[in-house]
């Protein structure tokens, strides 16, 4: 076994105590062990008894291994503490900084990064097989960690969402040391473990750290990792289960020694229990077409409200709704006084919030068949499943059209989005042109080129 140690070293000085630190490698094989090592000087045996204890920095996806004490004698007498770690994962690892307070000054060792590749040496880095290792009496050490599963509701209709969130309660004063383990491996099985073949899914992106929160649970206090956080919109009435699911952490089977500390690490494995669901049935309308389920809301604006007969303009309805964005639809278009020319999605995007919202953005082109006040709430309607009253309801646009004036081409009903043609085609009418106007114009403009022929055939003649 060869042990190594390459890297940068830190060293810092106050007064005439030094404190250093060392890593072994910033590149190491899939085999290799990686080390951290803080070094007091002479006159540092104080801090040195009292960081024996001290929890080093978790590294993702690196299980912590033994812990040694050095005491270096001589004229250069030295105290070291080496903690090492055993990768599980190939990839870059950030190495987090390390602060160290004494009297005069703090000594800080900058964060940075080490590289697992996935070639296996053939002489890998270890720690060192000490005599006192074996020798070491050995208990482990479970952490007070919960891993809960949670619903926001037991009972729904189908199309309205299920929060689900998987979750870790770490109590803020938890002193035991473990390690997360193979943590995005664990969500995609949990994710797996929940999909239902009855249910939309809509997952929220929670990047690559977890959600951290602090709540109070039976008068106590604790860090909440949020790890899962999706929406569930059931398709059809019945009942279905979310099944139980796991989390698992490493702990350790921890001895101490004068000369060093032994952890072993050793699964724990956490569980949650099955949480059942129905999905109610919604009342028999006799429609064969999607009626959606939730709260909605809507504005409404026109772009003209005054307009003259014969002209068209436009109607945008913003919605905002809980339920899946595939089942909203449109309005449904009821009048007779008036032609639909034209209907558009503007916008669909789901909000941000602890709730689930949706907004989506409707557009239709509408040209009024003759004048006079179009209450809009004539020509459509919404109709939707309201959870809350347990019934069918209808919403309705608010907006109010006034047409006026006699009737106009219809080729000026048609209307478009750019604004380069709008611009042109607002300053035209349907006046024919009379040939006969603008009689003097035309003269005039003939006998200036009559005076030009003339002028040209001299020139040529004299030539």
């Amino acid at each position: 076994m060869i042990i190594i140690f390459l890297g940068l070293a830190f060293s810092h000085s106050s007064n005439s105590q030094t404190i250093s630190f060392k890593h072994n490698n910033t590149v190491l094989h899939k085999n290799d062990f990686f080390s951290i090592s803080i070094t007091f000087s002479k006159d540092g045996k104080k801090e040195f008894n009292a960081y024996k204890s001290y929890q080093f920095p978790d590294i993702a996806d690196m299980i912590k291994s033994h812990t040694y004490f050095y005491e270096k004698e001589g004229a250069d007498k030295t105290y070291t503490i080496t903690q090492w770690y055993e990768p599980i994962k190939i990839g870059v690892k950030n190495v987090p900084s390390i602060s160290i307070p004494t009297k005069n000054k703090t000594f800080v060792n900058p964060a940075f990064t080490v590289t697992i590749s996935s070639l296996v040496s053939d002489e890998p880095i270890e720690p060192p097989v000490e005599s006192w290792i074996g020798k070491t009496k050995l208990q482990l050490e479970i952490p007070a960690i919960e891993w809960h599963i949670s619903a926001s509701t037991r009972d729904l209709y189908p199309m309205q969402p299920l929060h689900i969130k998987g979750y870790l309660l770490i109590p803020l004063d938890n002193t035991i040391p473990f390690t997360f383990i193979e943590s995005q491996e664990q969500i995609d099985l949990i994710k797996k473990t929940i999909k239902n073949n009855n249910c939309l899914i809509q997952n929220r992106d929670l990047g690559n750290a977890f959600k951290r929160d602090t709540i109070t649970k039976d008068n106590k206090e604790y860090l909440q990792l949020t790890v899962l956080d999706q929406f569930l919109f059931p398709q059809n009435a019945g009942d279905f289960i979310i099944p139980s699911t796991e989390w698992y952490v490493y702990a350790y089977k921890k001895g101490t020694h004068d000369e060093g500390i032994v952890r072993l690490p050793e699964k724990i494995v956490l569980k949650d229990k099955v949480i059942s669901i129905h999905v109610k049935e919604l009342p028999n309308v006799g429609a064969k077409k999607i009626i959606p389920v939730g709260m909605f809301y809507i504005k409404d604006y026109l772009d003209s409200k005054r307009i003259r007969n014969g002209q068209a303009t436009y109607l945008t309805i913003v919605m905002e709704t809980n339920t899946d964005p595939s089942s909203i639809g449109s309005f449904e278009f009821t009048s007779s006084d008036m032609e639909l020319m034209g209907e558009e999605i503007v916008s669909l995007r789901i909000l941000d919030g602890e709730q689930w919202r949706v907004r989506k953005e409707l557009k239709y082109q509408i040209n009024p068949l003759r004048s006079g006040e179009y209450n809009l709430s004539d020509a459509f309607r919404y109709i939707y499943f309201n959870p809350v009253k347990g019934q069918y309801d209808t919403i309705y646009p608010k907006s109010v059209l006034t047409v006026y004036g006699d009737r106009i081409s219809e080729s000026n009903a048609m209307l478009t989005n750019d604004a380069f043609y709008n611009r042109y085609t607002k300053q035209t009418n349907n006046t024919l042109f009379n040939s006969n106007q603008n009689d003097l114009f035309n003269y005039l403009a003939n006998l200036i080129i009559l005076i030009m022929l003339v002028v040209t055939a001299i020139l040529v003649i004299k030539k």
